[in-house]
């Protein structure tokens, strides 16, 4: 329970006014000193209530019964009554039934309400004309308000059967009572001082529940109780049913009060019973009325009152801390149902529907060799160990139009300037640009500016090329005549599986690229085109501004920046490079917090695409998706987890297990597809089972530390991977068309 909620429900049974009848003045106040310890205190009297009274010896005739709380008499007592009270100072009195009352049966019902069986129990007395009385529990009320309203409308009493249904104690009587009380009056703008409480006997009392009457009493309620108690709810249960059918009262009691229960169970046979005992009991004479139509004490404490604040207060600060987590959580579900499972498999379609689609388009492309002339821009800070191979990658492509490599020094402290020449002095396409410190962007923009061709491909200084992976980003351009294919992204693939750390990696990009990216593609809606391998209309960039540094998603900004200004881009699953993917958790943790702070930066820089249909299903399902991804999580995984626990404790593991099953099988479905459309080895779908163990917690974290970096204003830093040059890159193929 949040601190607004029982600061809520402090105040509202503390401070707000409660609806009960005053004492008379000199009321005494608690229960009478020693009452708890005493047992075996006798029950005199007939009728739907009960009260504790002082047995008092008379002078000139038999004892008389005293109230204790204000100690006025009551009368005298019977001669039975008066025997059976001898040796005790106290006894528990039924009274209630008025003068005029005869062969009356008041139904009353327990622990509802219940969507199950108040329902049908309600439909049974309209039909029968029969009205009756409930106690209700205060939970059940804010959880089925509209039956509560009912039962009031078509005739009926409700009373108060406390909040929780738990075992009273004089301590815990004000806070179950007067909650109860005031759902009640929110839900059905009446008041009743009628009360029965949990598990009650018909006697003899002990010292404690006459303590709890006591109680009561002084708080100004008025106890019920039954005088025929049918004990349905063991008829409900399996394990317990009696062989006999649920007895029908004795035809020599002239009024009486029925329990039964409307809640807590199966309750079948209750509605059976009744269908047998309304017909009985008008066959011998009885009628039937509620409570107060029989008790003129009752009937005085029932009227209508309006609500005040403290009645809706209490009932909306229930409802916030039983029925809204419930309702969020469900709802919670529904949505990751609807976004992993069917999201999932959308995307599955999609991405196979997209290889159909370019089997057909790529029929008229030229091969991996031919295509426009292009530069090749790689950005590179202290990369001596990997940038040589990066190069010779590049130099022995099959691409015949590749004008150069231009290499940017972004400040390296280390020997990567001469690393590059060294390779250089081999190959004249390569060369060298140097430039202080300035970051990833600028290196770009520098190699942009200084690029011969109108077609720039851009890689990391770790990614291996394959020999057609330039051709295959290239060619897409001889089929955009009008200039609006803006940039073509490569797919990506893990080069370095040596760990269980890698070969996730490996399952996530084959998946993230091969599938979920593929569907954006078929709907011309990628969010990001990875700059570790990509191909890009120079003029394009230019005429957008270039890659910007307000973003630590330079690559994500600048595709966005180009769909905004109405460029196309689009994907090759045939351009395949190799990069190097962190070995060890602290390395991935660094790596995705740029990925993850970046994302935000670039989603928050163009949340005006947001719901706008000129921008299409980019606009108006992509966007909107990683956007609800990164606040939903943020918002609500606390709050997941918790009820998971809660679930786990109350339910047991299976929902989630289920739950976890059903993840588990989308994600087979989702990794098959994309081992199959990447052309990958199915040696992949071992990490299946170990995937959302590293997803989920490693997701998490990284939602929470960008978010609090973000809220604070501070900056994160580039966090560049450490290279350890363990990249393998597939065997080189002409590639012409896709399979």
């Amino acid at each position: 329970m949040s601190g607004v909620t029982v600061l809520a429900l402090t105040i509202g049974v503390s401070w707000g006014p409660v609806h009960r009848p005053p004492r008379s003045p000199g009321t005494n106040t608690g229960a009478p000193p020693g009452l708890s310890e005493m047992d075996g205190i006798p029950s005199v009297g007939t009728g739907p209530l009960v009260r504790l009274v002082q047995v008092q010896s008379h002078l000139y005739g038999r004892p008389v019964a005293v109230d204790p709380l204000s100690n006025r008499t009551l009368g005298a007592l019977s001669r039975a009554d008066a025997a059976s009270t001898m040796g005790s100072p106290y006894a528990v009195q039924r009274y209630g039934y008025s003068h005029a009352a005869h062969k009356t049966i008041s139904l009353t019902f327990d622990d509802g309400p219940s969507t199950a069986w108040t329902p049908p129990i309600l439909d049974l007395l309209s039909r029968h004309k029969v009205p009756a009385t409930f106690f209700v529990v205060g939970a059940e009320v804010v959880r089925h308000p509209d039956l509560v309203s009912r039962a009031v409308r078509e005739g009926h009493t409700v009373a108060n059967h406390t909040m929780t249904h738990s075992v009273l104690t004089p301590t815990s009587m004000e806070r179950e009572l007067v909650l109860t009380d005031r759902v009640i009056t929110a839900t059905t703008g009446t008041r009743t001082s009628l009360f029965r409480p949990p598990y009650a006997g018909d006697g003899p009392w002990e010292g404690h529940d006459a303590a709890v009457l006591a109680e009561a009493e002084r708080m100004g309620y008025l106890v019920s109780v039954d005088d025929f108690d049918t004990n349905d709810w063991m008829y409900g249960d399996p394990a317990t049913r009696p062989s006999a059918p649920i007895p029908l009262p004795p035809t020599t009691m002239d009024n009486i009060t029925i329990l039964l229960h409307d809640g807590g169970g199966n309750r079948a046979e209750t509605l059976a019973y009744l269908e047998r005992l309304i017909p009985w009991a008008k066959a011998h004479g009885y009628s039937f009325h509620s409570l107060p139509q029989v008790s003129p004490e009752i009937s005085e404490g029932t009227s209508p009152y309006a609500p005040t604040v403290w009645d809706r207060e209490t009932l909306w600060a229930h409802q916030a801390m039983w029925i809204w987590p419930n309702s969020l959580l469900q709802f919670l579900f529904v949505l990751a149902i609807f976004y992993v499972v069917v999201g999932g498999l959308v995307n599955v379609v999609l991405a196979t529907g997209r290889r159909v689609r370019h089997r057909r388009r790529f029929r008229r492309l030229p091969t991996a060799r031919d295509g426009p002339p292009l530069s090749v821009v790689v950005p590179a800070f202290n990369e001596e160990r990997v940038i040589a191979r990066t190069l010779r990658s590049l130099c022995g492509t099959q691409y015949r139009n590749m004008v150069e490599v231009i290499v940017v020094d972004d400040g390296s402290t280390d020997r990567t300037a001469e690393v590059v020449e060294e390779v250089a002095a081999g190959d004249d396409r390569v060369r060298l640009l140097r430039q202080p410190k300035s970051g990833k962007a600028v290196a770009l923009n520098l190699g942009f500016a200084q690029a011969r061709a109108e077609i720039v491909v851009t890689g990391d200084a770790d990614t291996v090329f394959t020999p057609t992976t330039v051709g295959c980003l290239a060619r897409h351009f001889t089929l955009d005549p009008g200039g609006r294919l803006g940039a073509v992204a490569g797919t990506v693939k893990v080069g370095n599986r040596r760990n269980l750390l890698t070969r996730w990696q490996a399952l996530e990009y084959l998946t993230q690229i091969g599938v979920d990216r593929a569907a954006q593609d078929l709907l011309h809606a990628m969010t990001v085109v990875p700059g570790a391998c990509a191909a890009w209309r120079r003029d394009a960039v230019l005429s957008v501004g270039g890659y910007s540094s307000a973003t630590l998603a330079e690559d994500s900004d600048l595709a966005l920046e180009l769909q905004r200004s109405h460029y196309q881009v689009t994907q090759d699953n045939l351009a395949e490079c190799h990069t190097e993917a962190p070995e060890t958790w602290r390395a991935l943790t660094r790596q995705r917090h740029r990925w993850m702070y970046g994302n935000i930066q670039a989603l928050w820089k163009h949340r005006s695409m947001l719901f706008k249909r000129r921008f299409g299903w980019l606009g108006m399902l992509t966007l909107p998706t990683a956007a609800v991804s990164i606040l939903l999580p943020v918002v609500f995984l606390p709050f997941v987890y918790l009820m998971a626990f809660m679930t786990i404790q109350q339910q047991g593991p299976r929902m989630l297990l289920l739950f976890g099953a059903l993840l588990l099988a989308v994600h087979f479905v989702q990794a098959l597809a994309g081992i199959l459309l990447c052309r990958e080895r199915m040696g992949h779908l071992l990490m299946v089972p170990l995937y959302r163990l590293i997803a989920e917690p490693l997701r998490a974290y990284l939602l929470y530390k960008s978010t609090l970096v973000a809220l604070r204003g501070t900056r994160s830093g580039w966090n560049k991977l450490q290279r350890t040059g363990t990249v393998r890159a597939s065997q080189p193929q002409d590639v012409k068309a896709p399979t």
